[in-house]
This record gives structure tokens, sequence and C-alpha cells, in this order.
């Protein structure tokens, strides 16, 4: 998810969950000062971006790791609550910071696995990282129920905590709705996989742009992948000519159930030639975190470039095809020479340090 409305679901949780101690004597934080405490807090796991400073790789080998951990969230959430204390000049105690601050860290964690992206939810003991795909990570709908119900809860003060519980349960509806859609899409791909007779099957359905009906379908098998585009609203194709818009395009991509048209793709290519020397790029140890991010790594393009012969690998889980694809790494080699590891970056690329 987009660290904006991150921190706007943070802001939402802090409205919704101020003032259920009214008739305490214990000390409250005021409630501007207690909304700014969860939209800092829950924007905060994504600090973790300083890493693209550090390596090409680096970022996608830290990027929703220890920041976004479980296991690290009160050493975080007591890290935030003694700074808001300092900017509020120790006014309020940092004890009564950090409960809101623990709660935003957990629903910005939350709202990450429901990503493809996946997050090591147990670093820095693992970085297994988990993934519940039912949203893009940038879905208008998502955030635009964040925004309404905040926007409510202001002009309407005196009913504002309930209405900031009511967005959060329709945001929590919505996931429910993306989730028997992603239940729609797995069908339809598992029975593909019926029709293809394979055994040893991998299947993911993974959330698209545009459209919370959007899904794109991998069936992995070996080092072979079937993939597809579907639009489960849709019930005749539509095509789009070069000359329209990116939207259109992405929208074009996306067919009927009982239209789709399936794809092959490769880890190492589909010929003998490609995948004796894509298997030796992707090999090379400099893209050690390569291998452990990508979950459907292919062979995207073998080229010549003044740095030698090169071989980019990408990520199904990202490619929209013929349209983008991003996170292109791998590597270069003069002839008889040794392997040089980049990252590929449109008309330049990158060495991997």
């Amino acid at each position: 998810m987009d660290t904006l409305t991150h921190a706007l679901s943070g802001m939402l949780l802090a409205r919704a969950t101020a003032g259920t101690s009214t008739t305490s004597a214990k000390p409250q934080l005021p409630l501007h000062v207690r909304m700014w405490c969860g939209f800092l807090a829950a924007a905060f796991p994504d600090a973790d971006f300083v890493s693209r400073y550090f390596g090409s790789l680096s970022y996608l080998e830290h990027h929703r790791g220890v920041t976004h951990s479980i296991l690290m969230l009160p050493l975080w959430a007591i890290l935030l609550a003694v700074i808001f204390s300092l900017l509020w000049r120790h006014r309020y105690s940092w004890k009564l910071f950090y409960g809101i601050s623990a709660m935003s860290i957990l629903l910005h964690i939350l709202a990450d696995v429901i990503t493809a992206y996946g997050t090591m939810v147990f670093a820095p003991f693992s970085d297994w990282r988990l993934s519940l795909p039912t949203t893009f990570i940038l879905d208008p709908y998502f955030t635009g129920i964040i925004v309404i119900a905040l926007i409510l809860a202001w002009r309407l003060k005196a009913r504002g905590r309930r209405i900031a519980i009511a967005g959060l349960v329709t945001l929590a509806s919505y996931i429910g709705v993306q989730g028997f859609w992603h239940q729609q899409a797995m069908q339809i791909a598992e029975q593909k996989v019926k029709s293809l007779g394979i055994t040893n099957a991998h299947v993911s359905v993974l959330p698209q742009p545009l459209s919370p009906r959007h899904w794109k379908l991998i069936i992995a098998s070996g080092q072979e992948y079937h993939i597809a585009y579907v639009n489960l609203a849709k019930t005749k194709v539509k095509t789009a000519a070069a000359s329209q818009g990116m939207f259109s395009k992405i929208n074009a991509l996306y067919r009927p159930a009982k239209h789709l048209q399936w794809t092959t793709a490769y880890q190492y290519g589909d010929t003998d030639a490609t995948r004796q020397l894509a298997e030796a790029a992707w090999s090379l140890p400099a893209l050690r975190a390569l291998r452990r991010f990508m979950e459907y790594p292919s062979l995207f393009d073998v080229d010549h470039r003044q740095e030698g012969l090169c071989a980019w690998f990408v990520d199904q889980r990202f490619v929209l095809k013929g349209l983008r694809a991003p996170f292109r790494f791998g590597a270069c080699r003069q002839s008889a020479g040794q392997w040089q590891a980049y990252r590929y970056a449109g008309d330049k690329i990158i060495p991997v340090l």
C-alpha cells in the first residue's frame, strides 16, 4: 500500500479508538494530537525506503523487513512514543502515545500483507515473506473509503467516532469482497490446471491495477509459467488502439473469463542457447538477493550492449504484458569474460554493487 494511504488509515484508526475511556480518571491525549500520532506512526514502517541508497538490490532485500515486523513492533512503538513525547515537549507521557503507535504500525503491516509484494513479518529472524494478495498496492477504492470516512468524521464531529468505526468496518468489508473475487479468479486458474493435466502446479492469483475485478493468473510448473489476465466483470472482449492512453491499454489487457488468452513464460527461456546463458547469469553470487525476492523469475530478454551479452530477468508477479516490467535485473559479460550484475534502467544499466 502507498505510504499516504497507510498514514490516513492510521489517522482513521486513531479517531475510531479515541474516547473509549471518557469515564476514566486517567489522562488522555487530545484528539488532534492522537490523530496526528496515528498518521505518523502508520507511515513509519515505510522509513525503510532509505535502503535504496545502499545499493541497487538493497531495497528489494530490505523493504518490508524489520520496520514491518510484528516481532519488532513493540520496540518501534516505544521508540515512536518517546519521539512523540519529545515533539510535544513532554506535555504528555510517552505511555499515552504507545497504544496508538502500536496499533497504527500493526495496521500498516496488515495492509501490506494483503498486497502481492510480500512482508517479512518475522524479521530479522526470518526473511520469509507473508502475502495474502487481495488488494493492489494502489487501490483508489481502498483509499477513497478512508478519505470519505475522515471527511465525514471531521464535518460531523459529534458522531466522529462512530463514523470512523463505520469507515474501518466498511474497509474490512471491502477487503472481504476482494477475497471473494480472489476465490473466483482462483477457480478459473484451477480449471486451467485441470485442462493442462498438470499435477505439480503452483497457482497464484494476484490483484491488478485500475479495478478490484482485475486479476492476474499464474500457473507455475517447474521452470514454466502459464499466465492470463482476467476481468471478472467483463462479458465482451475490448481492444485498445496504439494511439489510446495507458489506462485504456491496461483495461484492454484484462479479458472475460470465457475469452482468456494464456501465454507462457520460462525461467531460462525456451531454447537451449538462452537456457544455458540465463542459468549462468542467474546463478551469479551478486544476484543472491534477487533470487530470494523473486517468486516467479523469468527471462525477459537477451541483448548485446557495450557491456557485453546480457540476460535480463523479471518477476512475473509485477509484469503487465507488453506494458510494464519493473524490478528488471540481470548480468552481462564480454566473450569469455566474467559476469557483472546490473539493474536495468531504461536506456542505461547500473552495476549492482
